[in-house]
């Protein structure tokens, strides 16, 4: 660079940082000039928080997978968000790249998956805020204002025990006071062994179905713990004595062609999905497990840009789409604009409920609003949230 090119480029850095913020961070946005500056993960009791800082100060916040959180920070602090330093914030796609590539060989679902999910969600906050947009308006607009959501719980209570039926209904009964109309309950089979003789799916459901009425819609959910012949076996009583609508994870993941027989015997929706991570898996669900309804997790199968690629194969095989969302804060954020952006989310979304890892929110500013069973798609810059950064450190391990 010459001395005349150098001096106007000093002057131009020098009247840049003159202006107001806000100001040098539209200027940025636009010119395509922000640069990621740092990327850290904070592990929290029960939650993976990650925050991306652009080079002008402006912060994005996303949540990561959150089983395996020591592992999953330490790949992301010392690994991960070292590769992606230095690059345009706006780069989405190849720096989604350069996260998988490198650490493809990790395995592409699990640890490797859930820390790119949490930068990849943490960099469209970011987005959002250095342009002043909410991020629907960033991946294509959006398709409804409100969300629909089911609420959902699990019969394990912790400590190795489980939810006796009329505790299950007790638990149905309060999300249904919260407004919720359709309720789903999570059995936890695979924690027991496949196909256990003691089943309590169709215990729990009847208690549940008496305590609830007929007006409340119902799913069952046996986490992966049947085999075949066992999971059309209770679909079947499931579908017809109980009239419940969708069933899902009824087999294991990975036996696809299992899962189609499954769909294939069955009259409910069979869904699937939360366990896996890329287009990759997801094109397999569709095309060998047959399911009706598939289920994305932002924080598990790459965030919101691989989430974008996943919602066109569900539109391209006419599949619904209903996000697996167990966490209350940062994910369900992200899943609302995500859900507002897809074309075949129509149908009820999950949600935790109002008190399910409610400790949560003693780390933000403000909430997502859920009114009913009615969750509102938040309007404010990036995925809406204020983070209490302090609040974040020195709550985090290590």
């Amino acid at each position: 660079m010459n001395r005349r090119n150098w001096l106007m480029s000093a002057a131009a850095t020098l009247a840049l940082a003159t202006l107001p913020l806000t100001t040098r961070r539209l200027f940025a946005a636009e010119r395509g000039q922000a640069k990621i500056q740092s990327v850290r993960a904070y592990t929290l009791p029960k939650a993976n928080f990650v925050q991306v800082i652009a080079d002008d100060g402006t912060q994005g916040w996303g949540e990561a997978g959150h089983e395996g959180e020591d592992a999953v920070a330490q790949l992301i602090n010392t690994r991960l968000g070292g590769r992606i330093v230095g690059r345009d914030v706006f780069d989405a796609e190849p720096s989604w790249d350069r996260l998988y590539w490198e650490a493809d060989e990790l395995g592409p679902s699990g640890i490797a998956a859930f820390a790119i999910s949490g930068i990849d969600n943490a960099l469209w906050d970011l987005r959002g805020k250095l342009l002043g947009k909410p991020v629907w308006a960033l991946i294509g607009g959006k398709y409804r204002d409100e969300i629909e959501c089911y609420g959902s719980f699990s019969r394990d209570a912790g400590d190795g025990r489980f939810l006796t039926p009329d505790e299950c209904a007790a638990r149905a009964m309060k999300l249904v006071e919260q407004g919720f109309r359709t309720v789903k309950l999570r059995l936890g089979l695979r924690e027991e062994g496949r196909d256990p003789s003691d089943d309590p799916m169709l215990p729990c459901m009847r208690a549940i179905r008496r305590a609830v009425g007929d007006a409340i819609t119902l799913y069952a959910d046996p986490s992966e713990g049947y085999s075949v012949s066992r999971a059309i076996r209770i679909g079947r009583a499931l579908q017809d004595e109980l009239n419940v609508q969708v069933y899902e994870s009824p087999v294991a993941q990975y036996n696809l062609d299992g899962l189609k027989q499954v769909s294939d015997a069955l009259d409910l929706q069979v869904a699937a999905g939360e366990y896996l991570a890329t287009r990759w898996q997801f094109r397999d669900l569709i095309l060998r497990g047959g399911v009706d309804v598939i289920n994305p997790d932002l924080a598990v199968h790459g965030g919101i840009t691989e989430g974008k690629k996943i919602a066109a194969l569900a539109e391209a095989f006419d599949r619904d789409i209903a996000v697996h969302n167990a966490r209350p804060t940062l994910l369900t954020a992200a899943h609302a604009h995500y859900l507002a952006s897809c074309r075949t989310a129509n149908r009820p979304q999950e949600h935790p409920g109002a008190q399910r890892l409610s400790e949560l929110w003693r780390f933000f500013e403000n909430r997502v609003e859920l009114v009913g069973d009615r969750l509102r798609v938040p309007n404010a810059p990036g995925i809406g949230l204020l983070v209490d950064e302090k609040a974040v450190r020195n709550a985090a391990r290590g």
